[in-house]
């Protein structure tokens, strides 16, 4: 996994191709309950797909970004990543944008409103 902070207010993880990716969203969480108080995306460029333990881990790091008020986009992911969280409900609690780009820009654009 890979984190890389832009403008020390959003964190972008690039997940590894694996199917469970729950050790990666623990240690983003341990990063995250340290103070950082970013915005995360998520980047699933290349995961091949997601399994129910990293589905856990999304619900736990939704939970945490909500706590500390903060944004969580998910970019890129395919087509059968999004029917996985469509069909257990979770599509409407989650933000999917289609590029990385797009996810920089509309965290980029909530924070200068509110600056």
């Amino acid at each position: 996994m890979a984190i890389k902070s832009y403008a020390d207010e959003t964190i972008v993880v690039e997940l590894p191709p694996e199917s469970d990716i729950r050790k990666e969203l623990d240690t983003l969480m341990d990063i995250l309950k340290t103070g950082s108080g970013c915005d995360v995306i998520v980047d699933f460029a290349r995961v091949n797909i997601v399994g129910s333990t990293s589905l856990a881990g999304f619900l736990q790091l939704r939970k945490l970004m909500e706590e500390l008020g903060r944004r969580l986009i998910f970019s890129n992911a395919a087509t059968i990543t999004k029917d996985i969280f469509k069909l257990m409900c979770f599509d409407g609690i989650f933000e999917f944008v289609d590029d990385k780009s797009h996810a920089l820009e509309i965290v980029t654009s909530a924070r200068s409103c509110t600056n």
